[in-house]
């Protein structure tokens, strides 16, 4: 017997609406934007979790490839559980659509940005043990973010249901695991990267070395020193090839400026190794 379902185009593709009752279980609040897994949507259970619903949205493909997409997406979440990861809570299809529904949180990194007055040299710490303590965790199981930035760092505030009116806990974590690789299947002709966080081993492979993990090591770098500006900086293929991002560092006066600078070394061999080793120099710099 032919398996219909596999060969359903995507014209089946239903994006939720306002008000929707998915799966029996989701309701379905406003629409949050788009990223680059698909559409996103406030969500809660019936347990009162705030949460999220993430729709992979065809764009030209057939069903068995969304499929695929979504099963590589679930797995990843499903092997990466970590307490600076963004925690699914489900996976289904429902009417020819796929569903992740995940944790929501309060903002991003990128929101926090245009506080005023924002102080980055006390922010800094908390924000750079957490990430880089998710991301030490993908490199173990041989993963590579490759899209740390602002957009993607959200801000989750615990709250104590005991004690309703103390005030909840910040906690940093890394979302949207879309265009994670591992490592082994990276290279520069399946890497996509926004233009001004090319690190020098993109643009200039066989100068500066292959590229691998240390990509995130670059990109935690760059969300640091966004953190010290108060915005996030935008460079030119031809800025980072003259190495402006670890030139910037240096001339900041922050006690982290060295530790920062050494994780956007253009050369691999000179650039932080590992996440714990930023980790290291980081809590050394708050001391």
């Amino acid at each position: 017997m032919i398996n219909r379902r596999k060969f359903q185009l995507p014209k089946f593709f239903r994006p939720p609406q306002l008000g929707d009752i998915i799966n029996q279980r989701y309701l379905i609040g406003e629409s949050l934007g788009q990223g680059s897994f698909g559409l996103v949507y406030e969500c809660q259970d019936e347990w009162e979790n705030e949460l999220v619903a993430k729709v992979l949205v065809p764009q030209n493909r057939t069903y068995e490839q969304v499929h695929q997409e979504w099963s590589e997406e679930l797995n990843k979440l499903i092997h990466l559980r970590h307490p600076n990861i963004t925690y699914i809570y489900n996976a289904f299809e429902y009417r020819n659509t796929f569903y992740l529904i995940i944790e929501r949180c309060h903002c991003t990194l990128k929101d926090l940005l245009k506080m005023p007055n924002l102080a980055g040299d006390i922010w800094l710490p908390s924000l750079a043990r957490e990430i880089l303590y998710g991301i030490d965790f993908m490199h173990s199981f041989g993963y590579v973010h490759k899209d740390i930035h602002p957009g993607n760092v959200f801000v989750s505030l615990v709250q104590d249901k005991l004690i309703p009116n103390k005030e909840p806990v910040f906690m940093f974590k890394i979302g949207d695991l879309g265009i994670s690789r591992l490592e082994k299947d990276m290279d520069v002709f399946n890497t996509i990267l926004a233009e001004w966080m090319l690190p020098p081993e993109y643009l200039a492979p066989a100068k500066y070395g292959l590229i691998g993990k240390q990509v995130d090591i670059y990109h935690t770098g760059l969300l640091l020193l966004s953190l010290l500006l108060g915005e996030i900086p935008q460079f030119t293929c031809k800025e980072i090839l003259d190495g402006k991002p670890r030139q910037i560092a240096e001339s900041l006066s922050s006690p982290y400026s060295t530790a920062i600078a050494r994780s956007l070394c253009r050369r691999l061999e000179f650039r932080t190794q590992s996440a714990l080793d930023f980790w290291r120099e980081i809590s050394k710099a708050s001391k």
